[in-house]
């Protein structure tokens, strides 16, 4: 099996419905969002939601990982904000334009005030 064929098999979207994708509003992330795994840059929020985040990345992720992130933010406001968090990979694939690759991530367990953070930020992206 070839490493593009292996990917692919980690691009297979799981049964997720379109009524589970979208239960929660979508703001596209028009300034700087990105996710770190431990210190390292995971990549860029294409958009984001109170459920979870959309993600460019130059890894593929592993549909069903659990991992344990930071998203840092610099508002347009010019306030910084960092937000750690678990969240799971519930869809991943290439990224049509790019060599990188999308996915999909579910915030798991936020607790009050990484809620309150996360608002902040969408509260920003709406204006």
């Amino acid at each position: 099996m070839t490493e593009q064929e292996n990917e692919q098999e980690w691009a297979i979207e799981n049964d997720w419905t379109a009524e589970n994708r979208r239960q929660y509003e979508r703001y596209i992330a028009d300034f700087y969002l990105c996710v770190y795994e431990e210190e390292s840059l995971l990549g860029d929020v294409i958009d984001i939601s109170l459920g979870g985040l959309k993600l460019l990345s130059d890894e593929i992720l592993p549909i069903g990982q659990i991992m344990s992130l930071r998203l840092d933010a610099a508002l347009e406001s010019g306030r910084q904000v960092s937000l750690e968090f678990e969240a799971r990979v519930v869809w991943s694939d290439q990224d049509e334009n790019t060599d990188r690759y999308k996915a999909g991530l579910e915030f798991l367990g936020l607790s009050a005030s990484a809620r309150e953070i996360l608002q902040s930020i969408i509260s920003e992206l709406s204006n």
